[in-house]
């Protein structure tokens, strides 16, 4: 009996890290990531998959391969830093009144700050054509991650700690170019992720938790191009949901596995989560020699997410059911509560001249699911900027800085240390992202 309650509450808590680690690391819905290219970034990723001016094109829409008459190459770095921040209250153990229900205590005012580390994310694109219809390419990029560091001062530390999880996407498309008018390119998705976190503080006797697990999954990719003349192109494009099973070793005491003792050791155990299918259309017009419009919209399936569950073979039926009451493996099951989000960008594009070329851009990013302290999730506005510059014909550098903040949201959480609790939470993030491109 030990070993499945045990099992039971760390991974109850593993899946705390799956559902309650959204990217505040860049301040996207869910824990979406979306910084794939310096150029995306300098619009605002408005367009991206209709304007094909890098090789990252590519982690966007493969059908924009039939763009490229040359093997081109593009890899980028960008550095994320968030600024995320939790205002709560909680009691003064030394102003209280009453005993038992009746207890009453004064309550201190806290703040939580900049608790989600700076962050690197890079991506690589390669893009070779075949001949004049076809086309094949190669990109990594991760398009879910997060990281949140919670200090040990933070009062409620069952929903605190380190948590960390990252996805890594190898995509292998094809292209091909069915006439001047329409591209189509469809991909494999072969995407690894790898997730840990750990909690640990005192109240008298020792609270840990630690998991770490990884995973394999598989997926595929479509998109299509829409070439109406050289100025003006309309792309539509899908990527599919991913089913992720995270196997690893799960460990806890104290208030993770209450009323247990669990004595020394692991248990190995399963967190199933899906990454979200994801479909985009975006648009590009190019309205004088100088001047170019583009635009997207992005829908984000995060109502795939109904729900997780967390499986072990310690986890069988079996002895009293007051105190065994796991089926079929099943260790832990929760409902969530996420919908489906959209995200609007508009941006403009200016060519200065040959070698130099500038860029704007705005987005509104809907709200995908509930807030909780490791996870602020709310809208967010993006401001973005840019530039280019062709040092030869055969290799050009990107520059991309942005600028993003969250609305204020106020929600609760319930916490094993002092029962439902308020919380506000504020966020804003800078991004700068630097590209090289090379042409062969």
């Amino acid at each position: 009996m030990k070993r499945n309650s045990k099992v039971t509450s760390t991974v109850s808590s593993a899946i705390a890290l799956v559902l309650a680690t959204a990217s505040t690391t860049v301040l996207a819905a869910g824990f979406q990531i979306g910084e794939h290219s310096a150029t995306g970034l300098g619009r605002a990723n408005a367009g991206e998959g209709a304007i094909a001016d890098t090789a990252l094109v590519l982690t966007k829409n493969p059908a924009a391969m039939t763009m490229f008459d040359k093997t081109t190459v593009s890899s980028q770095l960008a550095f994320i830093a968030p600024d995320v921040n939790t205002d709560y209250e909680y009691d003064d153990v030394n102003k209280c009144t009453g005993f038992g229900p009746g207890k009453t205590c004064e309550k201190i005012s806290a703040t939580e700050s900049d608790y989600a580390p700076d962050q690197f994310v890079p991506s690589f694109a390669a893009i070779m054509p075949v001949n004049e219809k076809v086309a094949v390419g190669f990109a990594m990029f991760s398009n879910y991650g997060t990281g949140t560091e919670v200090s040990d001062e933070f009062a409620y530390g069952d929903l605190g700690g380190t948590t960390s999880i990252i996805t890594i996407d190898s995509s292998f498309n094809i292209a091909y170019k069915v006439n001047d008018l329409f591209s189509v390119g469809v991909g494999y998705d072969l995407v690894i992720g790898q997730a840990k976190m750990k909690k640990s503080f005192n109240t008298g006797f020792d609270n840990s938790f630690d998991m770490s697990g990884n995973a394999i999954g598989h997926g595929w990719n479509i998109g299509t191009l829409f070439t109406i003349n050289d100025n003006n192109r309309l792309a539509l494009t899908y990527r599919s949901a991913v089913d992720m099973s995270f196997e690893g070793d799960f460990d806890a005491e104290g208030v993770f596995n209450p009323g247990v003792s669990l004595g020394d050791g692991s248990v190995t155990g399963t967190v199933d989560i899906i990454l979200p299918a994801i479909a985009e259309i975006s648009g590009y017009h190019k309205l004088t020699d100088i001047f170019a419009v583009h635009y997207s919209a992005m829908w984000t399936q995060w109502s795939s997410l109904t729900e997780l569950t967390a499986t072990s073979e310690s986890c069988a039926s079996g002895g009293n059911p007051l105190f065994d009451p796991f089926e079929n493996g099943v260790c832990f099951q929760k409902d969530l509560h996420y919908s489906d989000s959209m995200r609007y960008a508009v941006g403009a594009t200016a060519y200065v001249s040959e070698s130099v070329t500038l860029r704007m851009g705005y987005a509104y990013d809907e709200q995908a699911g509930e807030a909780v302290v490791v996870m602020p999730d709310t809208i967010r506005h993006q401001i973005s900027a840019g530039m280019s510059y062709a040092v030869s014909n055969t290799m050009s550098l990107d520059l991309g800085a942005a600028y993003i903040f969250g609305d204020e949201v106020s929600f609760t959480e319930y916490s094993e240390l002092g029962g439902e609790q308020e919380f506000t939470s504020t966020g804003t993030a800078i991004i700068v992202s630097a590209q090289m491109n090379m042409v062969f």
